[in-house]
């Protein structure tokens, strides 16, 4: 239900910027583009309620809240789309909203559960990967060098994050055969960015971005471990092409 709430507010949110864009269209520069690039996320800590007794219900002293580890993501192809407006009396700031998605499918190999348990302690097992792909709404506050040709850029902003984790259920070093992963987030995050676009003529222009996203994911269960906390924080770089009225 507060997914639900999140969601329909963030589309909300992206339709009434979306028409305050279009509704400056004839005024000082409105622009649609498409980007292309690579996603390299760092790291990601992983926090929640570790099951022993999986893929059975634990029993007494199996469940251990609050337990942690450590996986890694792989880099991926991201793609997306943009629509932003400069303002008139200030052609040097503008918005923009845009869409981008990537899949940093989480890889294989062996992980080590820390169960915060001083019985237990830390145990290592291996297990298969992850898909997962993360979609990012997000809308910006951008500055710029206003230049006839070479316009570098800069913005920062909020952003929804939509997540979507799948795979099998095999854990316990691939012993254990639970229900298949197919689980879903949606949060709260930000976005950063630095550009560079270059008008080859005053309508086409091309661009290059470095991006920096950040959230932590909510998911239900993966495997044994359930209500988990995915911190999530990737580094993009695209290369794309706009479309500017004026």
């Amino acid at each position: 239900m507060k997914d639900d709430r999140l969601m329909r507010l963030t589309m909300l949110l992206l339709v009434c910027v979306t028409a305050v864009l279009w509704q400056g269209l004839a005024q000082a520069e409105t622009y649609i583009g498409g980007m292309l690039g690579v996603a390299v996320p760092l790291p990601g800590t992983v926090t929640g309620d570790e099951n022993l007794n999986y893929p059975n219900p634990p029993g007494p002293g199996q469940l251990f809240r609050g337990a942690s580890t450590r996986i890694g993501m792989a880099a991926s192809v991201a793609y997306g789309g943009k629509l932003g407006h400069y303002f008139g009396a200030w052609p040097w700031l503008g918005l923009e909203a845009e869409l981008l998605t990537a899949t940093p499918h989480v890889m294989a190999g062996t992980i080590a559960i820390d169960t915060k348990s001083q019985t237990v302690g830390t145990f290592r097992e291996a297990q298969s990967g992850v898909h997962l792909r993360m979609t990012t709404g997000a809308v910006s506050v951008l500055v710029r060098y206003p230049g006839l040709h070479w316009q570098p850029y800069a913005g920062v902003g909020p952003a929804v994050f939509w997540g979507h984790a799948s795979g099998t259920g095999l854990s316990c070093d691939h012993r254990c055969q639970g229900p298949e992963v197919e689980t879903s987030s949606v949060t709260l995050g930000w976005t950063s960015q630095l550009g560079l676009r270059y008008l080859v003529t005053p309508q086409v222009g091309v661009f290059g971005e470095w991006k920096y996203q950040s959230t932590t994911a909510h998911f239900d269960q993966v495997r044994s471990l359930s209500h988990l906390d995915v911190s999530y924080q990737t580094h993009l770089v695209v290369v794309g092409v706009s479309y500017h009225f004026h």
